[in-house]
């Protein structure tokens, strides 16, 4: 019988945890154990021959008491949208034994949150940035199913510790700015930015997305975050920021039934239009102009990066109805007013004749 790994499951299990955002974190576990860990990560920073801490939460949501292990993993970037890929550390990686814990293994009791300190002891030669994610397991059976062996996997909490050092380079590009299309009906307007670092270091960018009429962008109509969660990018990976513009009349939202988004076939969020009449000065038409203000700290400096694009927001639909009711409107106002004009030239005539006898 084929049996996966315990390290294989767990990346399984975590592979789609986000490993910079706020909030906490949770997993349905197989057979009706779940749990909630807080906070999704961590963001630490250190001087070598130092020791910092950090203190992790995580709650049983099952009505009885669950034994919790705690295993530490290490991560790294999975893709370009801030997902983290968890797996077991090297076994020649000896920053995995400069942590511990203040318990590796405990009974939590139903919806009580149990607190477990991290301490990292930094040696001399510490250098750069650290990757631990810390993955909290429910000690439940393992589940069979016909050719193999599933372990349940657990929640993780990502951890970034930075040992401050002098060789650090933190440098970022922009690779990307674009509006996903280049006319829209209706507003959301979604903008993506590909963001690659180039140092050594992690950085979270941060930055606004600001949105004008004129090109000169002398007066903004919006401005929006590109970073509001505090998202890192991690050495040598990239990570796309998908950024949306709403506040407009009217406006594309998903679909709900009882608080529930509905999804299409493809699983993608199906759109409704909202018509929020007192948002009505919020109508948006024409050309539209959108700068990205970007900025990094390389050490000593803040560094600006700026890009520029164009879109349109042209209503058509609404315009097509418009344009139909004003031209049947003038031909109403002229057939009307021929009408009017020739029964007052037959009167006249009649006048006339009249006049003339």
């Amino acid at each position: 019988m084929r049996k996966w790994s315990s390290s294989l499951t767990t990346f399984v299990g975590v592979l789609g945890m986000l490993f910079m955002a706020t909030g906490s974190a949770f997993a349905q576990g197989t057979g009706g154990t779940n749990i909630t860990t807080s906070p999704v990560s961590a963001d630490l920073t250190g001087k070598p021959g130092s020791t910092v801490s950090t203190t992790l939460q995580v709650e049983n949501n099952e009505p009885n008491p669950v034994t919790i292990d705690v295993q530490l993993e290490t991560f790294k970037a999975y893709g370009t949208s801030g997902q983290a890929q968890i797996y077991s550390a090297p076994a020649n990686a000896d920053y995995i034994k400069w942590v511990h814990f203040s318990q590796t293994s405990f009974v939590a009791q139903p919806n009580i949150w149990v607190p477990v300190t991290m301490i990292i002891n930094l040696p001399s030669y510490a250098s750069l940035g650290y990757y631990y994610a810390v993955v909290f397991k429910p000690q439940v059976s393992t589940i069979s199913t016909n050719d193999r062996s599933i372990i349940k996997a657990g929640n993780a909490i990502l951890v970034l510790l930075d040992a401050q050092t002098a060789d650090a380079k933190p440098q970022l590009r922009l690779s990307s700015f674009i509006a996903t299309k280049k006319l829209y009906e209706y507003l959301p307007v979604n903008f993506s930015v590909n963001i690659k670092n180039t140092g050594n270091i992690y950085l979270p960018p941060t930055g606004d997305i600001f949105i004008s009429k004129d090109r000169s962008f002398k007066s903004n109509v919006a401005t929006i975050p590109i970073n509001a969660g505090g998202g890192n990018v991690l050495p040598s990976s990239s990570r796309t920021f998908n950024i949306t513009w709403s506040n407009g009349f009217p406006v594309f939202q998903p679909k709900t039934i009882n608080g529930q988004k509905i999804v299409d076939k493809k699983g993608s969020p199906t759109q409704q239009l909202q018509w929020n009449f007192s948002n009505a000065n919020q109508f948006r038409f024409g050309k539209y102009y959108a700068k990205l203000v970007m900025a990094y700290n390389n050490g000593s400096m803040e560094v600006p990066v700026v890009a520029t694009l164009s879109f349109w927001v042209i209503p058509w639909k609404i315009l097509t109805i418009l344009t139909i009711v004003l031209i049947l409107m003038v031909i109403g106002l002229y057939t009307s007013g021929h009408r009017i004009a020739d029964r007052t030239y037959r009167k006249l005539a009649i006048t006339r004749k009249e006049r003339n006898k």
